[in-house]
């Protein structure tokens, strides 16, 4: 990993018209965004509140004919909750964007002070690893390119699938090339929460039956017919205690694919804690390092 990193700029203090500056340098508009999403809940509350408060309007007045204004007023309470609930999420969400501005501009001046790369958004990232194959929508933020001592990227990855494409799945990765010629591995982490790792299909790996306290921390995938091979290789390398405590202290899932070595995280891995970063980055070069011994 690159050494005496300054991780200062993750915790900074950040102007926010800074951040949201650089926000729209990247293409990004909130404030246009914001009020488009605030005007079509505001008309679909007035619609559907609206609607209700109708029927309890004709109830009220047939109940309490001489009820005055403050009867008529009861009626309309269905769309003052309406339009109060959209003003809840217009806050809400202007809250939300204002923050992750300024999660966006803390990891891009992290970068810049350590000569690093950033890109704040990337649509339809290449990869070889499968889960960069599924749906549409596919999209990286926060990507961070490290060039020595070793070449590696790190990011956040976002796809919509699923029925009529409805879910949006979130990943953490992190990848590094790695100086070896390995077969096609997939090791999903079996602690809890962390979900699974979405293939495209393309590639049909087998499940080979493995021995030993590695099987109990991940199912592995991989070639057909070469389960004493990667046997052999996941004893030397991945499956050594040493690695398999780290992995139990932080759990990843893990892929091997085309001669690179990918972590993948429900938990954001380009991230604004500095702890993560120094966990991260050494965990990644040990176990490319172990890969290439």
């Amino acid at each position: 990993m690159p050494a005496d990193l300054d991780y200062s700029p993750l915790t900074a203090p950040v102007d926010p018209a800074a951040a949201l500056a650089h926000a729209k340098a990247n293409g990004d508009r909130p404030t246009r965004d914001l009020a488009c999403c605030a005007f079509l809940l505001a008309l679909i509350s007035a619609a559907f509140f609206g609607f209700l408060s109708v029927p309890l309007n004709m109830y009220l007045a047939g109940t309490y004919p001489d009820g005055g204004v403050g009867v008529r007023l009861l009626g309309l309470l269905p769309l003052a909750i309406g339009l109060g609930l959209v003003v809840l999420v217009v806050v809400l969400s202007r809250k939300s964007g204002r923050q992750e501005r300024i999660d966006h501009y803390r990891i891009m001046q992290f970068a810049a002070r350590n000569g690093m790369g950033y890109r704040m958004k990337v649509k339809d990232p290449e990869h070889p690893a499968g889960v960069f194959d599924i749906g549409v929508n596919r999209c990286a933020v926060d990507v961070v390119s490290i060039e020595a001592p070793r070449p590696m990227e790190i990011g956040q990855y976002s796809y919509t699938a699923g029925y009529h494409n409805a879910e949006t799945f979130h990943w953490g990765y992190a990848t590094v090339p790695l100086d070896a010629n390995l077969p096609h591995l997939r090791l999903n982490s079996r602690a809890k929460g962390m979900g699974t790792v979405h293939e495209s299909g393309k590639v049909t790996l087998g499940h080979p039956d493995l021995r030993g306290p590695g099987t109990k921390a991940f199912s592995v995938s991989g070639p057909f017919g070469r389960a004493r091979e990667i046997q052999t290789l996941l004893d030397r390398t991945l499956f050594s205690s040493d690695l398999l405590a780290r992995y139990a202290e932080r759990p990843v899932h893990i892929e091997v694919v085309e001669n690179r070595l990918y972590f993948f995280s429900p938990k954001p891995l380009s991230t604004t804690d500095p702890d993560t970063w120094r966990w991260l980055l050494t965990l990644l070069a040990d176990t490319a390092e172990r890969l290439e011994s």
